[in-house]
């Protein structure tokens, strides 16, 4: 029996071909099938028979007509790439590798917005923003201290003061006064030079991230930023405009001077951007898609945007919350082991916990009680054997408050670690205003 491998969307799946004479659109349909059922939500599709494709050979992409049989047009094992009508470009395809797949699920747009002061993002949150679920608004509060420590920028460029990376060079150039005129060539060249990353670019998430994170930072007020660079930057974000951020090339906490500097090159419309409208393109096209200029680097704003931490942060705040849920799907798969196996929730009573209150292992504890021993929702399985013989339960199960606990415990601590840096700035120079 021939069988065929269709891609669709992010998923690869085999459908075998009873009739080589079923036409190209049944093969479609089915790949659909397919992959609707492997999703929890359809995969976004409520009614197959609404979808709208067009099928290509993955070899040489050739298009496929649906009415055509496919004995006529495939050969047995052949490779199909299924486009949906409405899906938008991925991160994956860039132009100069065309035989990649480039297309996945529809781009909602967010309606709901998250209000950035510099001061209160935690990890959650942060996460949430680059997974495309909300926009960026600054508070009216961040936008006063915004634009006071941008005075105090500018009155140290009209006043001609000698201020390391306002009106000197950077690092061994630091002693070297920079005339006004040559101010903003400066802050350009910064950036391009250390626009020196390698690899493959990160994704929208990551990429989402790391923008919002440093809107969140230059919000603070202390970077010396202008407030209309800054609304660029929220509107970028807000059209997810996503600069070429190469994976490679971090000093870590040292700085995050070549990712951030490839941020910031793709919103001054140099090098290249993703957008869900355009896919990857030119950054200058893709911003003018969306009704956006780039920016125009003003005295110390190169320094501004590229002074920080914000890469290794943002990685840190997703492993912190995809630790999180890991350790919960833990606690739940215990909770269902220690059923399964007749157990009793006795061990977790709450007043044992108060003797040894390790805050990690009182709330493992607390999780277990909810499982397995709920008013509202009672176990028939332990009801079938509340009054058996048995004296305890193993240790490995018993126990699972105490080993899970310190797992909770060291979240936590870096939790609290994550969204101090989240809300932190490192500049140099940093501005005051008193």
């Amino acid at each position: 029996m021939p069988r065929f491998t269709v891609h669709v969307r992010d998923e690869w799946l085999t459908v075998p071909c009873k009739d080589a004479s079923y036409s190209i659109n049944w093969l479609g349909v089915e790949a659909l099938k397919r992959y609707a059922k492997n999703k929890p939500d359809n995969g976004g599709i409520p009614n197959i028979k609404d979808v709208r494709f067009v099928a290509r050979r993955c070899q040489g992409q050739g298009l496929l007509d649906g009415d055509d049989t496919i004995e006529d047009v495939l050969e047995d094992n052949d490779f199909v790439e299924l486009e949906i009508e409405g899906d938008t470009m991925s991160s994956d395809f860039i132009p100069s590798q065309p035989g990649m797949s480039y297309l996945i699920r529809p781009y909602r747009e967010p309606d709901e917005y998250i209000f950035l002061d510099g001061n209160s993002l935690c990890s959650t949150d942060l996460v949430n923003l680059g997974r495309g679920r909300y926009k960026i608004k600054l508070t009216p509060e961040a936008e006063k201290k915004v634009e006071q420590s941008r005075e105090l920028l500018d009155t140290i460029v009209k006043e001609k003061k000698v201020v390391y990376g306002i009106t000197t060079g950077f690092g061994k150039f630091a002693r070297t006064v920079i005339p006004i005129s040559k101010l903003k060539e400066l802050q350009e060249n910064l950036i391009r030079s250390h626009s020196a990353g390698l690899g493959s670019p990160l994704s929208p998430e990551r990429t989402r991230m790391l923008l919002a994170l440093r809107i969140n930072v230059l919000a603070k007020g202390h970077s010396g930023i202008s407030l209309e660079t800054l609304h660029t930057m929220i509107q970028a974000f807000n059209a997810s405009c996503l600069s070429f951020v190469p994976e490679k090339g971090t000093v870590g906490a040292s700085g995050d001077l070549a990712p951030l500097s490839h941020l910031a090159l793709g919103l001054m419309g140099e090098g290249k951007m993703w957008s869900p409208k355009s896919g990857w393109a030119d950054a200058k096209y893709v911003l003018e898609a969306h009704g956006l200029r780039p920016i125009s680097l003003k005295p110390k704003e190169g320094l501004a945007l590229i002074n920080g931490t914000q890469m290794i942060t943002s990685l840190g705040a997703e492993a912190v919350e995809r630790a999180e849920s890991v350790a919960r799907q833990a606690d739940i798969i215990a909770a269902l082991t220690l059923e399964v196996l007749k157990g009793t929730t006795k061990a977790f009573d709450s007043d044992i916990h108060e003797l040894r209150p390790h805050l990690g292992q009182k709330e493992v504890a607390l999780r277990f009680r909810s499982l397995l021993d709920s008013d509202h929702h009672p176990s028939e399985i332990a009801e079938s054997h509340r009054f058996c013989d048995r004296v305890q339960d193993a240790y490995t199960m018993r126990c699972c408050p105490q080993v899970h606990g310190i797992v909770n415990d060291t979240i936590a601590f870096v939790r609290n670690i994550i969204n101090t840096e989240i809300n932190s700035a490192t500049d140099n120079p940093v501005s005051f205003m008193y």
